[in-house]
């Protein structure tokens, strides 16, 4: 291969996405709407109120469908969490839609549409096989290896690959034969740290790439329309806040005495600081600088639990309203431990360019970070965050924040 040895990569569809399922979706979302009107009304003709049903669940599925696929391009496994969630969320919108409008509908119907609309939902996101790569060794494509754990086989040639996986910005000479015999096949030509990043969930911290996740992103509009949606959840949830805070204040207060809170500087967007707002869970007042880890022994069995599952932070839900916090960004660290990060490691500062939040990337994936080696890892969580900011990469989180929340996933 013209002085360049290949390896074959073969990773799943959602790493690499060489080509458009979106015809395969328009194929698909319709079928469980016509199966279940096969069963449920017979064969057609059907009356006007029927098709009309049977339209308009097709399209909630279509949309179920699209968003789907959307949410399952960053890592993670939790496909039977994301098949459910759409499906039970563009359901609800679809009955909201009969309601309002005072449209014929069957409960039997959409019931019967939307458990065989699972399945095969579900063998979208998981069914089609691997997508086979070139990989050429060097750069970031090292640390691709090393995170796939695995060796891979050299490749002979380019017939039946979809793509080639290169570190273009520290490329060998001698692999531009090989990228020109792929680009006049035309095939795509893929950064090495794209692939990275859609594998791992984490950005490398090579000091140009980190540079790149901050020069490559695309937000648009959303930090605007983030924030209005974050604001109107908050608010829409605040009854069963406030009902849950104020069980756990008095539990706090049983526990502790007086106060239940107390204000911590973080840093924020900008580096700013602010006061964030937490329960108490600890004899005594928390040391700044201090890890979670080092205040063990004071951690009362209370605090554990609530700790564990997250109900400490429920106040701030109020820095959220205030505007110093989102729902969803980089957890905000202690002015101390940041100033000292920052100082320690180049890169640092880039999670401060978007607003910190009460659950984050690196927070479902990595959990709590003690000093800088963790601190590394979560970084590199937190810059793919920056890089890849969208709702559905938000809407992922909060999903995955549900799992965190009842596992106690690496609570301290």
């Amino acid at each position: 291969m013209a002085g360049v040895s290949a390896l074959e990569l073969r990773i799943p569809y959602r790493v690499a996405q060489t080509r458009s399922r979106t015809g395969l979706a328009l194929a698909l979302a319709p079928l469980p709407s016509l199966v279940a009107g096969l069963l449920l009304f017979g064969a057609p003709p059907w009356g006007e109120g029927v098709w009309l049903l049977v339209g308009l669940t097709a399209l909630a599925h279509l949309l179920a469908f699209l968003a789907t696929e959307r949410m399952a391009r960053y890592p993670g496994q939790e496909s039977w969490s994301l098949v459910g969630f759409n499906l039970l969320l563009f359901t609800l919108f679809l009955v909201a839609v009969l309601a309002m409008g005072r449209l014929y509908y069957s409960r039997g119907y959409l019931l019967t549409a939307t458990l065989l609309a699972f399945p095969l939902l579900l063998l979208y996101l998981r069914g089609l096989p691997p997508v086979r790569l070139a990989l050429l060794p060097g750069g970031v494509a090292d640390g691709l290896l090393r995170a796939l754990g695995r060796e891979l086989p050299p490749l002979r040639g380019l017939e039946g690959v979809e793509g080639v996986v290169a570190d273009l910005h520290r490329l060998d000479p001698r692999a531009l034969p090989l990228l020109a015999e792929a680009a006049f096949r035309g095939l795509p030509i893929l950064h090495a740290a794209r692939v990275y990043e859609g594998y791992t969930g984490r950005v490398p911290l090579e000091l140009a790439e980190g540079l790149f996740a901050l020069a490559e992103r695309e937000r648009g509009l959303y930090p605007l329309f983030k924030r209005a949606w974050e604001v109107g959840l908050v608010l829409f949830l605040s009854p069963l806040a406030l009902l849950v805070g104020l069980l756990v204040a008095l539990a706090v207060y049983l526990d502790l005495g007086r106060p239940v809170l107390f204000a911590q500087e973080r840093v924020g967007l900008g580096g700013r600081g602010f006061k964030a707002y937490k329960f108490r869970t600890m004899r005594g007042a928390p040391r700044e600088g201090a890890y979670a880890g080092e205040e063990a022994e004071r951690i009362t069995p209370l605090g554990r639990f609530l700790r564990r599952y997250r109900l400490d932070e429920l106040p701030q839900l109020w820095n959220v309203l205030r505007g110093e916090m989102a729902l969803v960004g980089p957890r905000p660290e202690q002015r101390v431990l940041a100033e000292t990060y920052a100082r320690e490691i180049p890169l640092y500062a880039l999670r401060h360019t978007v607003q910190p939040g009460l659950t984050g990337w690196a927070q479902v994936h990595h959990g709590y970070a003690e000093g800088k080696e963790e601190t590394l890892v979560k970084l590199s969580y937190d810059l793919y965050y920056v890089k890849h900011l969208s709702f559905f990469l938000d809407l992922r989180i909060l999903l995955r924040t549900i799992w965190v929340v009842l596992s106690g996933f690496r609570a301290k």
